[in-house]
């Protein structure tokens, strides 16, 4: 969907993208009793739709004219998500691609589990290759063709994600005895506080302590 997702023009370029939580799609499922949406989600990679259900994603996409920085813009963004899986449905005859699994795939999957695995202790790239049977080309490659960068940068990412979501939910922090943002970035292995500070504001778009203030 290369050719849909940008537009070039005189100006300059566009590009739109639809970025949904896996959760929210699961609760879409749910509601609609519509399991085999789920099953190809996880099974294919690729959807044609047929024009009219594209065109019907595409305007939802549209965002209002840009006004300055500071002024906020309207997004129908649970409009979007229904319209999503709608057009995933059977009803809609989606042209579906299944997902081509090779060596480097199964080889990053198993990355992902280590990750979830060994989230809360410091590691090395050699202990990773270590633990997976595999070299540090093999997994950089792997990983940089699957991802578009390293493993380290997807472990980091990981646990980032990890620390955002316990940051997110006050039972989390109390199971975990992390009431505060420093010992949630070290419970998850970050040692430097600025450099923590650093990617997840890169990766969030706000300081971690806007995440607990936001959540209590």
């Amino acid at each position: 969907m290369k050719e849909t997702l940008m537009r070039t023009s005189p100006g300059g370029n566009r590009i739109g993208a639809a970025l949904v939580d896996r959760r929210r799609v699961d609760t879409w499922v749910e509601l609609m009793g519509a399991s085999e949406i789920a099953h190809r989600m996880e099974h294919n990679n690729t959807a044609i739709l047929p024009p009219i259900v594209h065109r019907k994603l595409r305007q939802l996409m549209v965002l209002p004219a840009w006004q300055g920085a500071d002024v906020p813009r309207p997004f129908q963004a649970d409009f979007l998500e229904a319209q999503l899986i709608e057009s995933l449905s059977p009803e809609t005859s989606a042209l579906l691609q299944p997902v081509q699994k090779n060596h480097h795939s199964d080889l990053v999957q198993e990355l992902v589990r280590f990750s979830f695995r060994s989230s809360m202790t410091p590691i090395s790239l050699s202990s990773v290759c270590e633990a997976l049977f595999t070299t540090k080309t093999t997994l950089t490659v792997s990983c940089r063709e699957m991802f578009g960068y390293g493993p380290m940068a997807l472990m980091r990412r990981i646990r980032l994600q990890q620390v955002h979501e316990v940051l997110c939910n006050p039972e989390l922090r109390q199971r975990l005895g992390c009431n505060t943002v420093q010992q949630t970035a070290e419970h998850f292995g970050f040692a430097s506080r600025n450099h923590f500070a650093s990617a997840y504001r890169d990766l969030f778009s706000e300081t971690p302590r806007k995440t607990l203030l936001a959540s209590r």
